[in-house]
């Protein structure tokens, strides 16, 4: 939806605009800003502040929020601040973080913006990624991560998750849900964090085997028993498995093509073992 690229490689994750190169999103400030105690007009209390960085590629996650003991008159005073850092910081004994203008933190300011990316954390890389109802979806080993909704670089490292008993070869969404092929080949219905997993098949598929043909709202990859077709609503059939006999392979690559009025599925298993 936002016109770029997104691609994981195992190490690394960035995204394209055209054939520019971009983070998925704004690295955090690193090192972190100092805050330390001054004299200033705050009222006593226990403060917290922490620090995103604004750049090109959105807004950061926050930094680990800090806190001040300040007496009646105290102030907070910041040093390694750079061009691009923005300050939030609670009230006296709060726990709302509002931006306050660049600067020490000398005398009231509780009416700025809150901070939408308060310990959020960056996407992992991963083996795997796909888009699904306004998330970035990345497999890292046998965990799922799901980004929060429309900012594709950011997970809620408290719930933005959801294990699997073994690593996560395929990540296909469809309209109504999403398939992941783990140990087995699950589907999951709705809402990817508000749902229970189906177990669909009893095995797994090929990494990199994965395709989607987007006119007719159908996936496929390729598992032990063959071609694997499936459809919205879990459905799914294995048409090759009764006829052929695969041999083991540690990769695939599946293509759907038209030419001629006519509609091809192209699969390659890479990596066969033999006997």
């Amino acid at each position: 939806p936002d016109g770029m690229v997104y691609w994981t490689n195992g190490t690394r994750i960035g995204r394209l605009s055209g054939a520019v190169p971009r983070d998925v999103v704004t690295p955090a400030p690193n090192p972190v800003p100092i805050a330390t105690a001054t004299t200033g007009g705050l009222p006593a209390g226990r403060y917290q502040v922490c620090f995103t960085a604004l750049g090109a590629d959105g807004e950061s996650a926050s930094t680990e929020p800090a806190a001040i003991a300040l007496p009646n008159g105290g102030g907070i005073a910041f040093s390694g601040l750079t061009a691009g850092t923005l300050i939030y910081a609670t009230g006296p004994d709060g726990e709302v973080f509002n931006e306050i203008p660049s600067g020490d933190y000398l005398s009231p300011s509780t009416d700025g913006a809150p901070c939408d990316t308060f310990m959020l954390s960056a996407m992992p890389a991963g083996q795997a990624l796909a888009h699904y109802k306004g998330s970035l979806l990345v497999a890292r080993g046998r965990w799922l991560y799901v980004s929060e909704p429309y900012r594709y670089g950011l997970h809620n490292p408290r719930r933005g998750f959801m294990p699997f008993p073994a690593d996560i070869s395929v990540v296909q969404p469809c309209e109504d849900g999403v398939y992941v092929c783990a140990d087995k080949t699950y589907w999951l219905p709705g809402d990817v964090m508000a749902t229970t997993p189906v177990v669909l098949l009893p095995y797994g598929a090929l990494p990199g085997s994965a395709a989607f043909d987007e006119t007719t709202q159908t996936a496929y990859w390729q598992g032990p028993e063959g071609a694997v077709i499936a459809r919205p609503s879990g459905a799914l059939s294995v048409p090759q498995d009764d006829a052929l006999i695969f041999k083991p392979a540690e990769t695939g690559f599946t293509w759907v093509r038209e030419l001629l009025g006519d509609r091809h599925l192209v699969t390659a298993r890479l990596g066969v073992t033999t006997p």
